[in-house]
């Protein structure tokens, strides 16, 4: 749950320092329509993108086109955040991007369409109005769809802030918008038009991942907010997720393995040798996999990620690759993890890679390495998340400029 009461201190102050005021007077679009009757396009800013589109940069305000008739097995999750757990996605794609639900609210007639085209922004990293122009863009495009409501999802932290800056411009447009807040308090100082917030973990906007009863009920509320007369709406999700019932069974992997090769290279050639009979039923079981964001091969990235560790006179990893690389390796971890029957709660895939893992230890390493050049520097948010550094990693946004600046709130220096 997501509740500020829960959460490390640390996290909390980062989240507060994120409060904004409302981007302008509150825009509101009137509908006479019902919603059976209306057109509506999913807008996640989830940061999804097909295999052979470009994927997004750490800071980056574009969007993606996603055609309702999409094949799941061809989207990558590109988001620079490393603060929301990705195995909801791993699992079930409408966790995050819920096109499967609003094609059966469709056939039933709870609302008049799916569009034809949907849209993924990356909600990290940027100030809700670097979206303005981008957002406007997209409102053409909406309407040229015939699009009459918009439902918008988020996945990390500064998402719940996006969801907000593009709530705003698109209803500025013409363009009626609900959405989900994963943080009360920052939709509660932006006031949206209109906007639910759930107590489910970051990563999963739309609850459980395979339960589509429970997904459905959480759209239906969503989109039932669209009837409001005035607004700003700020509606509470009463339910949590249910408890997990079948707890996962015990690691599936020994990762303390005997062999005489204790070099970098070698323990995570032998970890990954273990995992991959596990990744490779969870990719039967599944038919997708969300590996792939470097465009590198397993033994390629293994290379690649180990042989500056191994001698520091080799070149060092260029960044951007060494950030997707561990992004590929993490999925193909948790995907091998999560490929056993029973029940895994968000962060479980994420707690065993950096408490347990040889690939564990070797993000910490990198994190040394960035924070001998700067304490907190910007790159280690982009390796490690809060949660698993047990600590804050920065404060800061990117401006219309392309500036980094301090947060609108800032608490921690």
């Amino acid at each position: 749950m997501v509740k500020l009461v829960d959460i490390p201190e640390y996290e909390r102050n980062h989240l507060m320092s994120k409060l904004m005021s409302p981007l302008g007077e509150l825009p509101w679009v009137s509908s006479e329509k019902s919603l059976k009757e209306k057109r509506v396009a999913i807008v996640t800013t989830a940061g999804l993108n097909y295999r052979e589109e470009s994927s997004f940069d750490f800071i980056d305000s574009s969007y993606r086109a996603i055609p309702r008739d999409l094949d799941s097995a061809d989207l990558l999750m590109t988001h620079s955040s490393v603060n929301f757990d990705r195995s909801g996605f791993q699992e079930d794609i409408n966790v995050v991007f819920p096109i499967d639900r609003f094609k059966e609210l469709e056939a039933a007639g709870v609302i008049g369409s799916v569009a034809d085209i949907n849209y993924s922004f990356m909600g990290g990293g940027l100030l809700p109005s670097v979206y303005e122009d981008n957002v406007r863009d997209l409102a053409t495009r909406l309407k040229a769809d015939g699009v009459d409501a918009a439902f918008i999802v988020p996945v990390c932290p500064n998402c719940s802030r996006t969801v907000c800056g593009i709530s705003y411009y698109l209803e500025s447009e013409g363009i009626q918008t609900t959405g989900i807040a994963l943080f009360r308090e920052i939709a509660q100082s932006m006031k949206p038009p209109r906007i639910l917030w759930v107590s489910f973990p970051l990563g999963r906007p739309l609850g459980k991942p395979g339960d589509a009863a429970f997904q459905t009920e959480v759209i239906a509320h969503t989109l039932a907010l669209l009837d409001a007369t005035e607004g700003p709406v700020l509606q509470d999700y009463s339910i949590d997720l249910p408890d997990v019932e079948t707890p996962p069974p015990a690691c599936p992997v020994s990762f303390q393995q005997k062999n005489e090769d204790h070099s970098w290279r070698g323990r995570l050639r032998r970890e990954m040798g273990a995992l991959t009979p596990w990744y490779e039923l969870g990719l039967k079981r599944r038919g997708r996999t969300t590996v792939g964001v470097s465009g590198s091969s397993i033994e390629d990235i293994i290379e690649g990620l180990t042989s500056w560790p191994d001698d520091n006179d080799q070149d060092f990893p260029e960044p951007v690759w060494l950030k997707c690389a561990l992004e590929d390796l993490k999925a193909f971890y948790s995907e091998a993890l999560t490929a056993q029957p029973g029940e895994y709660r968000a962060g479980y895939s994420e707690r065993v890679i950096f408490e347990e893992t040889v690939l564990g230890e070797l993000i910490v390493c990198y994190v040394d390495y960035f924070e001998t050049i700067e304490p907190n520097h910007p790159f280690v948010r982009a390796i490690a998340s809060r949660e698993q550094l047990k600590r804050s990693t920065g404060n800061w946004a990117v401006d219309q400029s392309g500036d980094k600046v301090k947060a609108a709130n800032p608490v921690d220096k």
